[in-house]
């Protein structure tokens, strides 16, 4: 695991990282690269982590770790799925809007087959189906034929990939709306009755 690092120069190293993936991906940023995004020595970079894939997946683990209490909270708060899943989407969307370059690293390691998602983040996701499908199934929001891949499929991958085409439209979309909240939890909704 990483060594503590300074918080300053650990913002830098984890700006430098996310910039360095988003411009070259994940096999074509080196912690050479990184590190002189970052203003320090590779050396440096080497005393605190073990290597880049270290380095990457603390920065991973960090955000994801940020989202995945968010939905843990939206989905035990709230009392629909719909109700969750409008304050899911829409803090979804608010990332994509206001971290763009975020949002994007994500979808790198998510889809890189070089970089492994870590087996208690595969868990975390796994349970969060099961959370939304028991609460559908007890609001009769949700068929109770839905698998747990259902689940991922409607309620996280729709969101998420309504997010990678709007950030990688040319020219730049407008940021998310209401609206388009509205409209991606509609759809979902639909999906899972």
């Amino acid at each position: 695991m990483a060594r503590k690092v300074n918080l300053k120069l650990g913002e830098r190293l984890e700006k430098a990282a996310i910039s360095m993936i988003v411009k070259k991906g994940y096999a074509g940023a080196s912690v050479a690269e990184i590190a002189g995004e970052a203003g320090v020595s590779s050396g440096y970079l080497y005393s605190h982590y073990k290597n880049k894939e270290d380095l990457v997946r603390s920065i991973y683990e960090n955000r994801v770790e940020e989202f995945d209490n968010f939905i843990d909270t939206a989905i035990r708060e709230c009392a629909t799925v719909r109700e969750a899943m409008v304050k899911i989407t829409s803090y979804m969307f608010s990332m994509s809007d206001s971290k763009p370059d975020l949002v994007k690293f994500l979808f790198f390691l998510i889809n890189e087959h070089r970089f492994h998602v870590p087996v208690s983040r595969m868990r975390a996701t796994r349970n969060q189906c099961v959370a939304i499908r028991e609460k559908g199934a007890a609001t009769g929001e949700i068929s109770p034929k839905l698998s747990l891949e259902d689940i991922f499929i409607i309620f996280f991958s729709i969101p998420l990939q309504q997010m990678q085409i709007r950030i990688d439209a040319k020219p730049k979309k407008r940021k998310f709306t209401p609206a388009d909240v509205e409209r991606v939890t509609t759809f979902c909704m639909k999906a899972a009755s």
